[in-house]
């Protein structure tokens, strides 16, 4: 019976740290494509161009301004990362220390491919704000 809880903390604990890794991950790069990205930042500049008639000297400062908070918001990201990083490593050792060695070498692989993919995501993303 132990031995059945065991793999359900075991289980339901992964599934936390999955859920983290993925906010940790998708989430602020979601939020930067949607509201830091360039591109974003242009469409809502020519939205508001065109729905408000901005005047020259408007869009400038409309352009401005948003430029301005981008930067705040890469800025409060860059402080945020080690947090989140801090986290997922706290909850992967909590994790590797409930298992048997045989889990572990399992779950050590299971985070090295984690690791890859997230690296492969981070370069497509850092790509595609270079073309922005």
């Amino acid at each position: 019976m132990k031995i059945v809880w065991k793999q359900v903390l075991v289980s339901f604990v992964l599934g936390v740290m999955v859920g983290a890794a993925g906010v940790h991950w998708c989430a602020p790069h979601t939020f930067h494509r949607h509201w830091g990205g360039k591109e974003f930042q242009a469409r809502m500049l020519r939205q508001f161009d065109s729905k408000l008639k901005l005047t020259p000297e408007q869009r400038s400062q409309v352009a401005e301004i948003l430029d301005g908070k981008r930067q705040k918001i890469d800025v409060l990201r860059a402080e945020m990362r080690p947090k989140f990083e801090e986290i997922r490593t706290s909850t992967s050792a909590e994790i590797r220390s409930l298992l048997t060695p045989e889990q572990q070498k399992k779950f050590d692989a299971i985070q090295t491919e984690w690791e890859a993919e997230a690296k492969k995501r981070h370069l497509r993303q850092a790509k595609r704000r270079m073309e922005d």
